[in-house]
């Protein structure tokens, strides 16, 4: 995964690139061995640490925003929220190709097909 990192009055240290590095690659088994981009911008202001994260995934593009008094608190509560979405659409396409066929649907055709 291709990381782009946005500091918004706010120095991007390494120790925060390599708290959301290691948070991606405990999620990383969702994402597969596709070619993915993800953006992290943090921001502060007023004392709250913002951070927010855009991923493009497949045909999909994940956001997760969050604010909270930490900055470490708010990337790893906003990478929670991509990894839940992640999940979500990992299973909606789980789920319509295993969709089972109706069994109702199967009895008519093979009545039909005894009939004749």
């Amino acid at each position: 995964m291709r990381f782009e990192y946005t500091g918004r009055h706010i120095e991007v240290t390494p120790a925060i690139r390599s708290h959301v590095e290691e948070h991606f690659e405990r999620i990383g088994h969702l994402f597969g061995k596709e070619d993915n981009h993800a953006h992290i911008i943090i921001e502060v202001e007023r004392g709250e640490h913002r951070s927010e994260i855009v991923v493009k995934w497949r045909n999909q593009v994940l956001t997760a925003t969050t604010i909270l008094p930490d900055m470490y608190m708010s990337l790893s509560q906003s990478i929670d929220k991509i990894e839940k979405q992640a999940l979500k659409i990992k299973n909606k396409v789980i789920d319509r190709s295993h969709k089972a066929v109706k069994l109702s649907s199967l009895e008519g055709e093979e009545e039909s097909a005894s009939a004749e």
